[in-house]
């Protein structure tokens, strides 16, 4: 059983070593949780992760995509405040707390 369990600096240098993360889609729709603050986007450095997360939805429709290190730190994602989401969420299993970040806290920890 593979369960991604990080603290900050694990979950920053596992980014940083996948050069990447994983994200669900619905389609072309992106899968975002509603937190406090508006949307929070949940992100994966496992594939495996992202599936089960997805699985334990009962959401089959759900699909893991790769989004490149590059891509995620840039415009489209965190390059700016985005508008559709304030949060991203760390690695999120079913019944545990994830690490919760603004999006200009994590874009700051991926650029160094």
């Amino acid at each position: 059983m593979n369960v991604e369990v990080f603290g900050d600096k694990d979950f920053i240098e596992s980014v940083h070593s996948s050069n990447g993360i994983w994200i669900l889609m619905a389609g072309k729709a992106i899968y975002m949780l509603e937190a406090e603050n508006g949307n929070a986007l949940p992100v994966w450095v496992l594939k495996d992760s992202a599936q089960k997360f997805a699985y334990g939805l009962r959401d089959h429709k759900l699909s893991p995509i790769f989004v490149p290190l590059s891509n995620f730190v840039g415009a489209a994602w965190l390059g700016a405040e985005s508008e559709k989401f304030g949060e991203v969420l760390a690695s999120p299993t079913h019944g545990r707390v994830p690490l919760v970040y603004s999006v200009s806290e994590l874009r700051a920890k991926l650029k160094t």
